[in-house]
């Protein structure tokens, strides 16, 4: 049944004026997508797969963020092949091809229709890859399709005009008993000069305001958002993440006696939904 819902989830492309009443009725309706956001990544939609391009960092995390992804899973199940995953705000299919290509029948899903025509594109060039995507929101998405036995949402939740609220979707749209995983940006100094100073305005290699430091997630608070709307959070790491280099690598939370200090700046975080 899942198969067949995902082989058909290929809405119709919004015309230019339906792209306009679309981003117009998000900004008045329930959703937490921002039509700010939704405009500001419209602009650089072909520079998904570019990975010098304005992406280029999230091409860099890309394998530390699944490598933990996958590693979870498999802690909790005996293989990956057959699950249900869902890529929330998957941009142009960079995590949900990977996610893919672990064995998940994955569905990657994104507001903005530049996105998800790019995503869809580069998949046609492996016709083997179970992975489909639909222009929609985590909220409207969560009124429809079955439940997912992993909800993946990568450096979105700081773009969202209301980041409780898009958790409370993201635990809505698990299975009982699956896993959601988020990564984002902690909001400390150290964020700051990583996530906004070095590639916006020194490097200049991501687009100067693509980043808010003010809506940057603290780890407590992440945890706080996944316990109200009925998740246990399970395990988080840091992503370092270095600029200069262009590498990547996950660490864990503390450092002995230092408690935080591997999530002073990137970090993903998984969480169990209740059942």
């Amino acid at each position: 049944m899942f198969g067949r819902w995902l082989r058909h989830a290929q809405p119709r492309l919004a015309t230019r004026r339906q792209l306009t009443t679309t981003t117009q009725a998000l900004s008045e309706s329930s959703s937490s997508v921002s039509a700010a956001e939704l405009d500001k990544f419209a602009r650089i939609s072909d520079q998904w797969w570019d990975p010098q391009g304005a992406f280029k960092y999230l091409h860099t995390m890309n394998a530390p963020r699944v490598q933990f992804i996958r590693q979870t899973l498999l802690a909790a199940k005996p293989t990956l092949r057959g699950l249900r995953a869902v890529d929330v705000g998957c941009g142009g299919g960079l995590a949900a091809e990977r996610l893919a290509r672990l064995g998940l029948a994955t569905l990657g899903i994104d507001a903005a229709p530049e996105s998800i025509r790019v995503a869809r594109a580069h998949a046609q060039a492996d016709p083997l890859l179970n992975v489909a995507y639909r222009e929609t929101t985590a909220e409207a998405l969560a009124r429809d399709a079955p439940r997912f036995d992993a909800v993946v949402s990568l450096e979105v939740i700081e773009h969202v005009r209301d980041a409780a609220q898009f958790v409370r979707s993201l635990v809505e749209l698990a299975a009982p008993g699956a896993l959601v995983f988020v990564s984002t940006m902690n909001r400390t100094p150290l964020s700051w000069l990583v996530d906004v100073a070095l590639p916006e305005h020194v490097l200049r290699v991501v687009p100067r305001g693509t980043h808010d430091w003010r809506k940057f997630v603290a780890p407590a608070e992440l945890r706080d958002m996944m316990r109200a709307a009925g998740a246990e959070p399970v395990d988080c790491r840091g992503l370092v993440l270095d600029p200069l280099r262009n590498r990547c690598h996950l660490v864990d939370c503390d450092f002995g006696l230092l408690r935080n200090a591997g999530v002073q700046a990137n970090y993903i975080m998984a969480a169990r939904k209740h059942g």
